[in-house]
């Protein structure tokens, strides 16, 4: 298959992520009509984040494999086959022990739900362990997805993510209607991973070999792995923090949540400009004129979404989920989420296109320390605004709102200074 260009990209991927959002918006949708939003639901989205505890690592093919796949594609063919099967076997044995770590490790990540209830815990556990599938096979999924990214075909990488959302919102349907359990929830997201993976292994079926091998470029990868280690854990911290001091609030307000950011995500699950501009960024080496033509750019689209959901979020929400067993209160509670989320927009879009920027750049030290401080922002900021003024929602939302600004200004502020540093 033949490389695309990056415009060409955007507006392939925009619509083919517009059919998969559709297929997302569907399954949703099942969910707050056929079952509405309850205990089970709200332990469904925790179960979903202790999960993503272990799947962040999934992300390290986006950060370390693409930059050195596309180095080794300029360089020859024959090492970008040799770094590909290096980063499959790597891949693998991160799949198999994260699968194994979570299941040993459940009893003590549990504990973050820190306000749910008995029977919400018992709940916690099923799906948990329902999801184990999803985990393990979404490693290679972004394996592959990396490896087609970097070769810039881009568009199969994005029908793989419809063919996941298509396949989770066909079974979500079908279980819920005939089985009218929850726990459908979670078996269709592993059914639809497996799937998904599948079709994205065959189509990069040529990358399909295992290799090992230690030289400078090895050293590297693993050496950035061994930073993200701490980064991931660091920045996952945002999503457990959030989630432990909504646990708090009543039954419902974890799955409004849940749903007010989905809503207020729409656009960036639409656009999707990380996954294309990381290639773009990676072959111009991270210059500093093709981050800020990235940054003006994001910050004018997103600026204009944040407005547009924050004005008509009630009427966004009723018209996308006010159907079935959603009661007012549901939907009240879904809106204001959507509203305050979708204040961080433009932050949550320009996030990945700095931290590329770092990674590109082999300073991630610096990513470990901003997010460091962003974490305890979010703290500061929960505590104040659930634990003292006691704003509900809204101080999730707000929260949410401090540290991916802290994030991405300080970030920014650093990315200058050094530009600045190598000028002089």
């Amino acid at each position: 298959m033949k490389g695309e260009k990056v415009l060409d990209a955007i507006l392939r991927s925009s619509i083919i992520n517009i059919v998969a959002r559709g297929f997302g918006y569907l399954k949703n949708v099942a969910i707050a009509v056929l079952i509405g939003f309850n205990a089970q639901t709200d332990a469904f989205f925790m179960a979903f984040t202790l999960i993503s505890i272990f799947l962040t690592f999934a992300d390290v093919f986006d950060s370390i494999g693409v930059p050195n796949l596309v180095r080794a594609r300029e360089e020859s063919r024959e090492r970008f086959l040799e770094l590909s099967g290096l980063l499959l076997t790597f891949t693998t044995i991160l799949a198999v022990l994260l699968v194994i770590i979570s299941i040993f490790s459940y009893p003590l990540i549990s504990k973050i739900a820190i306000g749910f209830t008995d029977d919400k815990r018992g709940y916690l556990s099923f799906y948990f362990y329902l999801l184990l599938p999803y985990l393990f096979f979404n490693f290679f999924f972004h394996h592959f997805g990396a490896i087609l990214r970097s070769e810039r075909l881009f568009t199969p990488f994005f029908i793989g993510e419809l063919i996941f959302s298509m396949f989770s919102c066909i079974c979500i349907v079908i279980g819920l209607l005939i089985y009218k359990n929850p726990a459908a929830l979670p078996v269709s997201f592993s059914i639809a991973q497996v799937i998904a993976t599948g079709y994205m292994v065959f189509v990069g079926r040529k990358h399909l070999r295992l290799s090992f091998f230690i030289d400078n470029t090895s050293k590297e990868i693993l050496r950035q792995f061994f930073y993200l280690i701490g980064f991931y854990g660091i920045v996952h911290l945002f999503t457990v923090v959030d989630k432990a001091f909504a646990s708090i609030l009543p039954t419902k307000c974890i799955t409004a949540l849940s749903y007010g950011l989905l809503i207020a995500l729409v656009p960036k699950g639409i656009l999707k400009l990380e996954n294309i501009a990381i290639t773009s960024l990676s072959e111009a080496e991270a210059d500093i004129k093709k981050l800020i033509f990235y940054v003006k750019k994001i910050i004018l689209v997103s600026s204009l979404f944040t407005i547009g959901i924050f004005i008509f979020a009630p009427i966004l929400v009723k018209l996308l989920l006010g159907y079935g067993r959603l009661s007012q209160e549901d939907l009240m509670l879904t809106v204001e989420a959507a509203k305050y989320y979708a204040l961080s927009l433009p932050f949550i879009f320009l996030w990945p296109i700095f931290y590329r920027w770092f990674q590109i750049k082999n300073t991630l030290r610096f990513v470990f320390i901003i997010c460091t401080i962003s974490v305890l922002a979010m703290l500061f900021a929960d505590y104040l605004f659930i634990i003292v003024l006691n704003m509900g929602i809204k101080g999730i939302a707000l929260g949410s709102f401090i540290a991916n600004g802290t994030l991405c200004i300080l970030s920014y502020l650093i990315i200058v200074n050094q530009e600045k540093g190598l000028k002089e």
